[in-house]
């Protein structure tokens, strides 16, 4: 089974070096190839994939994530497409965990995502900060780095993706940064929907909805954890707002419209759990 892995890059020159580096170290693990989707990318990014032999890059004026992802997964061969992000490090084993988890439950599977929370506030991970000694590019080829000596967090929505009552909202364990999908399955519900255009989020949770309405099943593999190299992103909530709008409107359910408790600047998996008992409490009997 060979895996398609799709990463949309933009302007994240300093993560981005890292996340090709962790990259590297799966080449000769398993079948597989690379599609980088340069989405209105800037000069310093555009540098970095043009050094990259082994993988195919798409140049677009600028889709958006959803777009991106898209036009990476229709150009990809693979049976299985796996979706990441160009600010994630992934370790020895990443792909192949995909593979088996893919082999064993076909369907969507999510991959764990940690948050390398010290560096929100900085601009270069190789420069380290308290709580996350520096990442070089050459101790992630050489399989050196740990995520182990960094303090390490799990955003609200991973900590709703891992609870045990994820039963009640399966298709949370959707987020775009690490997941991977049955090509069949992609196409069985016409991709990612790119009405959410370049606004930040929800254009994953949307495709997971979809996927899961659709009968498709959605499991959590929690050996293929991607760590973020968190950044800070001041129009991230602006942005969000109107395409959390757009997906409560269309899919119109108690744990659709109890999100604004989980995914804002406030957010938390305690304020969403309570919030959607209170609106089922209230639907009519």
């Amino acid at each position: 089974m060979k895996l398609s892995v799709i990463m949309p890059v933009h302007a994240k020159p300093e993560r981005l070096r890292l996340c090709l580096a962790s990259l590297h170290r799966q080449q000769e693990r398993c079948d597989f190839e690379t599609l980088i989707v340069a989405d209105a990318a800037c000069p310093a990014v555009l540098a970095q994939v043009a050094e990259q032999p082994h993988a195919r890059v798409l140049s677009t004026p600028g889709l958006g994530r959803a777009g991106a992802r898209n036009l990476g997964a229709s150009a990809a061969q693979g049976e299985v497409l796996l979706f990441i992000d160009d600010d994630v490090l992934v370790l020895d084993g990443f792909f192949e965990a995909h593979l088996q988890a893919q082999t064993k439950r076909p369907g969507l599977v999510h991959g764990r995502i940690r948050e390398l929370i010290a560096l929100c506030g900085r601009g270069d991970p190789r420069l380290g900060t308290i709580g996350c000694p520096p990442i070089l590019p050459q101790d992630l080829l050489q399989g050196r780095w740990s995520p182990q000596s960094s303090r390490l967090a799990t955003s609200p929505l991973e900590q709703a993706a891992e609870h045990p009552r994820c039963n009640e909202w399966p298709w949370l364990a959707s987020a775009g940064a690490n997941l991977s999908i049955q090509r069949e399955h992609w196409q069985q519900v016409g991709g990612f929907d790119e009405a959410y255009g370049k606004r930040w989020g929800m254009e994953d949770l949307d495709l997971g909805w979809r996927l899961w309405r659709a009968g498709v099943p959605i499991s959590m593999e929690r050996d293929a954890c991607a760590y973020h190299l968190s950044h800070y992103n001041p129009t991230r909530w602006e942005e969000h707002a109107p395409n959390l709008a757009h997906f409560q409107a269309r899919a119109n359910t108690a744990e659709a419209l109890a999100l604004d408790a989980l995914l804002s600047p406030t957010g938390s998996l305690a304020r969403y759990i309570e919030r959607l008992d209170q609106i089922r409490q209230q639907a009519p009997v």
